[in-house]
């Protein structure tokens, strides 16, 4: 269990873009560690909900919209994302 919970900080850039494609109706390979959700992406409200109740479910952390709101691109969700999981393992 210990071993389990070290492996889950570390969070698969792979997966999360996969969940965020989904979430967007693209394919993974549409979402650059850099594309800004909304200008670039087309991101909005309802896919913030969305992206984040997938969150919630992959990774059993507890997401506020607005932490995904203020996030602008992969590689931010993927820093909020594991933030979210050392909280968590510390608690």
């Amino acid at each position: 269990m210990i071993g389990e919970s070290f492996m889950e900080l570390a969070v698969d850039a792979e997966e999360l873009r996969t969940i965020v494609a989904h979430s967007l109706e693209l394919e993974p390979e549409e979402v650059g560690d850099g594309d800004h959700f909304a200008e670039d992406l087309g991101m909005d409200s309802l896919m913030v909900l969305e992206i984040s109740s997938r969150l919630e479910q992959r990774y059993s952390i507890s997401v506020q919209d607005a932490s995904i709101g203020s996030v602008e691109n992969l590689t931010e969700l993927r820093g909020l994302v594991e933030s979210l999981l050392t909280e968590g393992s510390a608690a």
